[in-house]
């Protein structure tokens, strides 16, 4: 169990980094009235990466720890929502709530950049969700920060 323990934490690492440096680069992305669509673009790319990423790191710390994810037809804002519940003798909360609850927005962005391909981007919403990413980040690196350091004491309990 400890080598299986080990993998999760050296990949919610690496997805962890992942996230952080898309969300890096949506920061750069100059979103403003006169952005191209090259710019806007970008910017939407970053976030999708980013919270793929995050979601990445919830779906394998669940499938690991609890043996199982959330099912139906919600399944990412079920996974999400998971993240920052408590279950008794199994795991602490992955994220927090504040956490969760900003991320539902990135999470809802993420659909609309997966199935909305008639739609041109929005520079506001881009740019609020840039404003709002920024705001997220040090938080998330906390709570993803947090789950490594758990996940290392589980793995030293089970040497």
């Amino acid at each position: 169990m400890t080598a299986v323990l080990e993998r999760l934490r050296a990949e919610v690492r690496s997805d962890r980094d992942a996230a952080l440096r898309w969300f890096d680069e949506l920061a750069a992305v100059e979103i403003g009235p006169q952005a191209g669509r090259s710019d806007l673009a970008q910017a939407a790319w970053a976030l999708h990466h980013g919270y793929s990423a995050i979601e990445a790191i919830l779906e394998r710390t669940m499938r690991t720890v609890e043996g199982s994810l959330p099912e139906g037809p919600d399944f990412h804002k079920a996974v999400l929502d998971a993240a920052a519940l408590t279950i008794e003798g199994v795991r602490p909360p992955l994220l927090t709530p504040a956490t969760v609850a900003a991320l539902h927005d990135l999470r809802a962005f993420r659909h609309f950049v997966r199935h909305a391909y008639a739609v041109e981007l929005d520079a506001g919403r881009l740019a609020d969700l840039q404003v709002r990413t920024a705001a997220l980040r040090s938080a998330l690196a906390d709570d993803l920060d947090r789950l490594d350091r758990w996940l290392s004491e589980v793995a030293r309990a089970a040497e």
